[in-house]
């Protein structure tokens, strides 16, 4: 693919996501998305063969966002391992109220209408959201290590409960307009992982 094949493909997957963000997967007009990246309704299907494989793109631009995101702030030697993951909440909870209108998380938004979706797209995403887990579920491992965590808790579980949670707050955020749903999460999901002196 050209260079300026790949930055008009670029280009669709991030208006993309904007409109996915806020719309859904069905809710999204890819006139809309065309005419914003300044790309011909006839060259869409040159780089996406279905509305879905644009999706797919959409879901993997995404990922990498986030996981790289993460890796960064998980390797902070400077704070320790729940700091880490207090700060990784922290930011993201920043980044969603900075959306104007709020649009919460893509793998929330896809989620919610995922049984509409081909198993491969479900599959697709069932994956992702095993990949976060298992980067959050390292942390706490860590944290269990360093005593900041009681090592009798299931770092799976509470890695995947941390994200269900995570998930149904910024709805809650979303329907509120502000962040109390984050401060309850701060304090009933991250407050009741670490160990009381």
């Amino acid at each position: 693919m050209s260079r300026e094949n790949h930055a008009t493909r670029a280009k669709l997957v991030a208006e993309g996501l904007k409109s996915m963000i806020i719309n859904g997967y069905d809710g999204i007009g890819l006139n809309a998305i065309l005419d914003a990246a300044g790309v011909p309704k006839g060259s869409f299907y040159y780089f996406f063969k279905s509305k879905e494989a644009f999706a797919a793109a959409v879901l993997e631009a995404y990922e990498a966002h986030y996981t790289g995101l993460r890796e960064l702030l998980f390797r902070d030697a400077a704070a320790s391992p729940l700091q880490r993951l207090e700060d990784y909440f922290e930011q993201a909870r920043r980044m969603h109220l900075a959306e104007e209108p709020l649009g919460g998380c893509l793998y929330g938004v896809f989620g919610q209408t995922a049984r509409a979706r081909s198993p491969g797209f479900r599959q697709r995403l069932s994956a992702v959201f095993a990949r976060w887990e298992a980067q959050i579920q390292a942390v706490l491992e860590e944290a269990q290590r360093v005593g900041e965590v009681d090592p009798a808790v299931d770092a799976q579980g509470a890695a995947a409960f941390l994200i269900e949670a995570y998930e149904g707050m910024l709805i809650r955020m979303k329907v509120d307009g502000d962040d109390k749903a984050f401060d309850r999460f701060r304090c009933f999901a991250m407050g009741a992982l670490r160990v009381r002196p």
